[in-house]
């Protein structure tokens, strides 16, 4: 798996944000709060139409990779999230589409049998489900999915309880 893909994973886990927004963060809305604590801002999303903004945490090990993979493509500008040719050419930016297609790839070379494909939705389900199970409480999960309502939220984790 390449840098590029790992940090798609942790980026969109991490954010629990939609595909359309992952393909819109920049480098530049990484904001260090200490030389230890950095997060990114999302400047526009579905549920924030006007484009207020929102100041999301990340990890060490995110931020170093973001880092690392800004050094590799040698720019201090632009998308994090950049398009790979079948060529190993590296454009711009990714497209949201293409969020699904990786996850697939991943899901197949990784040889993973589940209950249906992966997608770019399976970042904010996963991140959900995670929450629940550290024993977090629904109004912190909304908080971090941006879920407006308890049955849009409980839509996702309904799934999960019917397994336990």
């Amino acid at each position: 798996m390449g840098e590029r893909d790992r940090i798609m994973l942790m980026l969109g886990y991490e954010t629990m944000r939609r595909r359309s927004e992952l393909c819109e963060f920049h480098f530049e809305d990484i904001e260090y709060l200490t030389p230890s604590k950095a997060g990114i801002w999302l400047r526009f999303s579905k549920t924030d139409q006007f484009g207020e903004g929102k100041f999301i945490p990340l990890s060490t090990e995110l931020v170093h990779s973001v880092e690392h993979w800004r050094a590799q493509l040698g720019e201090s500008q632009g998308y994090i999230l950049r398009g790979v040719t079948q060529f190993g050419c590296i454009r711009d930016r990714m497209s949201p589409s293409n969020i699904n297609l990786r996850l697939k790839y991943l899901q197949r070379k990784a040889g993973l049998a589940k209950d249906g494909e992966l997608s770019g939705h399976s970042f904010r389900v996963g991140a959900a489900i995670d929450l629940l199970e550290a024993g977090e409480s629904l109004e912190k999960i909304m908080l971090r999915g941006e879920w407006q309502s308890e049955s849009m939220a409980m839509r996702y984790l309904r799934n999960w309880r019917a397994f336990d």
